[in-house]
C-alpha cells in the first residue's frame, strides 16, 4: 500500500540544469520530490563550458517561482562576476573581424541583460542553494509504472516510489529509452562538427577578444561558426581562462565527426590551424598560442534530438535534453530546459493546491513542451545554415522575442 507521500511525490532523474531548476521550484513551494543524480558532486564531470541565460526568457520565468535571494545571487555564476562587467556577446565576421552587433551589456536584472554563466558554477549554485537535497551516486536502471504510481530502480539496488517520474537525464536518457522503446528515434549527428580547445591566455591574447565582447565572441563565415568564450580571470588580470570551438558545417558530417573522435592532439591542432588560417588574426591567434596542448580529449560531439510529435501521457515524462537536444548556436538549450522546469513546476504546484494527482499535469505540460522544444531544435539548426554565414543574419537568428509567461 502506498503512503500518502508516495501518492504525491515527484521523482526527478538527473541533476543537470533542468532537473535542478525543477527541484528548486518544487522545494520552494513545498511540493514533495526526490532528486537522483549519478554524479557524486556537481563538479564530478565536465558538462560543457558556459551558457547564456536570457533575462527575458529563463530568468524572468525563475523570478516568478524562486525566492528573491536565489535570483539575486544567480549572477554570481557569471564568468564576469569577479570583473564586475556586464556580460555581453558579440557577433563577428570571422574573416574580416568586423562586429555586426552585440547582445547583453546591460546590468543584471534589467531587460536585455544576460548572465553568461559557467556551467559548473551554475550547476553547483542550483545544487547547493536553499539546502536542496540531492541524492548522489544514483544510477538509474529502470522504472515500473502502474495505475497508482511509478517506482524507480537504481544500480545500487535501491528504489523509490512516487506519483510522477521526470526524466532530466540528458541527451542519452535511459528513462526515454525505456519510455519510447527500441523503435524510437535516436539522437543524430549535427551537420556541424566542432573542435574544442581550452587554455589560459595572457593579456596580450585576451584583451583583443575582450575589447570585442567581454563574455564571448561568436563568429560566422562560409560553412563555419566559432565560439570564443572567457570562463574566468585571475584577480590580478595576469591571465584569463578561455575555451574556443571551431565548428565546421558538412553535408555529410559522419566521416569528419568520427575522425575528430579518434584524432591525436597534434592532428586536431593541425586541422584547426588549416581550417582557420583564412580567418581574421584575432580569430585564430589563440589557436596558435595554445598549440596541441590546448586540445580537449575526448572532443564533445554535436548531436540533435527532435522530440516526437506526441509522447505518452502517463506517470513518466521528459524534460530538457532528454526531450529535445540542440546544437549551441542560438543559446537555447539551457533556457529551454529551464522553461520546461518552470512550466512543469507551476502545473505541479497547482495540482498540489487543488489536491489533484500529479499525473494530471502531464498532458498540459506536453502541449507546451513538445512544440517549444521542437522549434528550439530546428531554430538552432537553422542558425547554422548558409543564410546565417553572414554575421548580421546570424545575430538575427540568435535573437528572440521576450518570452511571455502569463498563463
Amino acid at each position: 500500500m502506498d503512503s500518502p507521500d508516495d501518492t504525491r511525490k515527484v521523482l526527478i532523474i538527473g541533476a543537470g540544469l533542468g532537473g535542478l531548476a525543477l527541484a528548486q521550484v518544487l522545494h520552494n513551494h513545498c511540493v514533495p520530490f526526490e532528486l537522483f543524480e549519478r554524479d557524486e558532486a556537481p563538479s564530478a564531470r565536465k558538462q560543457g563550458w558556459a551558457v547564456a541565460l536570457v533575462e527575458q526568457v529563463s530568468i524572468i520565468a525563475l523570478k516568478e517561482l524562486l525566492p528573491v535571494e536565489t535570483i539575486k545571487n544567480l549572477n554570481t555564476t557569471s564568468v564576469n562576476y569577479e570583473t564586475g562587467d556586464n556580460d555581453e556577446l558579440a557577433f563577428v565576421n570571422a574573416v574580416t573581424g568586423e562586429t555586426a552587433g552585440k547582445v547583453g551589456g546591460v546590468a543584471y536584472g534589467l531587460p536585455g541583460s544576460i548572465v553568461r554563466a559557467s556551467r559548473e558554477a551554475l550547476r553547483a549554485y542550483l545544487w547547493q542553494a536553499n539546502s536542496l537535497r540531492v541524492q548522489p551516486n544514483k544510477h538509474f536502471v529502470r522504472y515500473e509504472e502502474d495505475e497508482n504510481g511509478v517506482t524507480a530502480w537504481f544500480a545500487d539496488g535501491s528504489s523509490s516510489r512516487g506519483s510522477l517520474l521526470v526524466a532530466a537525464d540528458g541527451l542519452h536518457s535511459h528513462v526515454r529509452e525505456q519510455l519510447l522503446g527500441n523503435s524510437a528515434q535516436k539522437p543524430v549527428q549535427s551537420q556541424y562538427v566542432p573542435i574544442f580547445g581550452e587554455l589560459d591566455l595572457p593579456p596580450q591574447q585576451y584583451e583583443p577578444l575582450r575589447r570585442i565582447a567581454n563574455a564571448a565572441v561568436l563568429t560566422s563565415g562560409p560553412s563555419l561558426r566559432q565560439q570564443i568564450g572567457m570562463l574566468s580571470m585571475n584577480e590580478d588580470g595576469s591571465k584569463a581562462h578561455y575555451f574556443w570551438a571551431l565548428m565546421l558545417r558538412r553535408d555529410d558530417p559522419t566521416e569528419l565527426a568520427d575522425w575528430v573522435g579518434n584524432a591525436s592532439s597534434q592532428e586536431l591542432y593541425d586541422f584547426a590551424i588549416k581550417h582557420s588560417q583564412h580567418l581574421h588574426p584575432t580569430m585564430n591567434s589563440f589557436i596558435k598560442y595554445g598549440g596541441p596542448d590546448a586540445m580537449i580529449h575526448p572532443q564533445p560531439k554535436f548531436q540533435e534530438y527532435v522530440p516526437p510529435d506526441t509522447l505518452p501521457v502517463g506517470r513518466v515524462t521528459l524534460l530538457g535534453d532528454a526531450a529535445h537536444a540542440m546544437i549551441p548556436l542560438r543559446g537555447a538549450g539551457a533556457n529551454t530546459a529551464i522553461l520546461d522546469a518552470c512550466d512543469l513546476g507551476k502545473l505541479l504546484i497547482n495540482a498540489r493546491n487543488e489536491r489533484n494527482d500529479p499525473v494530471s499535469v502531464v498532458e498540459p505540460y506536453l502541449a507546451k513542451m513538445i512544440p517549444r522544444g521542437k522549434e528550439a531544435v530546428l531554430a538552432s539548426r537553422a542558425a547554422g545554415n548558409a543564410d546565417g554565414d553572414d554575421p548580421a543574419a546570424y545575430l538575427k537568428k540568435f535573437q528572440r522575442e521576450k518570452q511571455q509567461n502569463k498563463e
